[in-house]
């Protein structure tokens, strides 16, 4: 099966080139910057490499070429590369103190948006433009394509941002929700989506060994934004947009408590949690770092599941 080769061509590089991503980036001294708003136990994190979402980026866009090289792997993989692009550049702005690249919240909004939109015309020039409703069979959206890829990357791309925040959270939820879409890739017969989601899955289990808790490396945004994009196309492929609150439950939760805690405090100076987002209220109730991702991820894998055992008897993405 090419998916299978495809996630052990990723498993196997990545287990065997990530000590080597981490040691260049400890000599370049690309560490991770903690802010004093999350937990103080994070701290000690500080100068951990970040950036390490480029290996599992770069292993997905090498598989698309090697195993796969059609029009819609094209679409996932500009998606995979467009995220950790703009992630990378977030990272750099990191490691070198905020405001060193000059790029500002409202313009790293305005390049997600403009990865959405072109998602989205790339979805349309594929043909991809059918998204399946229980009840409702197939709707073609046309043009209409393209604002709901434009909002799907850019809300799915800042919730795994914000999922980011404990050693190994963001990359175990991934691999479960892109095992997902892997598994649903199959069953339909959509080979660039089984490949390229088996690739990264592949991938992130490598990246899993070296950012489980202690990590001795971070993705960095480079690869939060990435995975959020591709979630969200992959989604978009599988005619699938609107399981994407089944597929990345936790993401949506930790997105949830953000907004809900913030919203407390500027409208009536009151903390629903201790901290945003959720997972650092449950740090902060005295939750491990390991305990507290083994739990997410029960979590992520059971909404996973239910979008795998909702979306089969529809037939979508065939």
């Amino acid at each position: 099966m090419r998916s299978f080769a495809a996630f052990l061509l990723c498993l196997v590089a990545g287990l065997a080139l990530y000590p080597a991503l981490i040691g260049m980036l400890a000599r370049q001294r690309a560490g991770q910057r903690i802010s004093g708003y999350g937990p103080a136990t994070h701290l000690v994190k500080a100068g951990t490499p970040t950036m390490g979402g480029l290996l599992f980026c770069l292993l997905a866009a090498i598989t698309w070429l090697l195993l796969d090289h059609s029009r819609a792997g094209f679409v996932v993989v500009f998606a995979v590369l467009a995220g950790g692009g703009l992630g990378l550049l977030d990272d750099l702005d990191n490691i070198r103190g905020r405001g060193a690249l000059g790029l500002l919240a409202r313009q790293k909004l305005a390049l997600q948006a403009l990865i959405g939109l072109l998602v989205g015309i790339g979805l349309h020039q594929t043909g991809l433009t059918r998204q399946v409703f229980p009840g409702l069979g197939a709707v073609d959206f046309g043009w209409g394509v393209l604002p709901l890829a434009t909002v799907a990357v850019m809300a799915c791309s800042n919730a795994v941002n914000l999922t980011d925040g404990v050693d190994g959270l963001a990359a175990g939820c991934s691999v479960l929700t892109l095992s997902a879409t892997w598994a649903l890739a199959v069953h339909v017969g959509n080979r660039p989506a089984a490949v390229l989601s088996a690739a990264l899955v592949g991938g992130l289990c490598a990246f899993l060994a070296y950012n489980w808790h202690p990590a001795r490396v971070f993705m960095g945004d480079t690869g939060a934004l990435a995975l959020g994009s591709v979630v969200a196309v992959l989604a978009a492929e599988l005619r699938l947009l609107w399981l994407l609150p089944l597929l990345g439950v936790v993401f949506l939760a930790e997105t949830l408590s953000v907004i809900i805690n913030v919203t407390a405090i500027r409208r009536y100076g009151v903390h629903v949690f201790r901290s945003s987002p959720i997972h650092h209220h449950f740090e902060l109730l005295g939750l491990r770092e390991q305990a507290l991702v083994v739990r997410f991820a029960a979590v992520a894998g059971a909404g996973a599941a239910l979008a795998v055992l909702v979306a089969l008897p529809m037939g979508a993405g065939s």
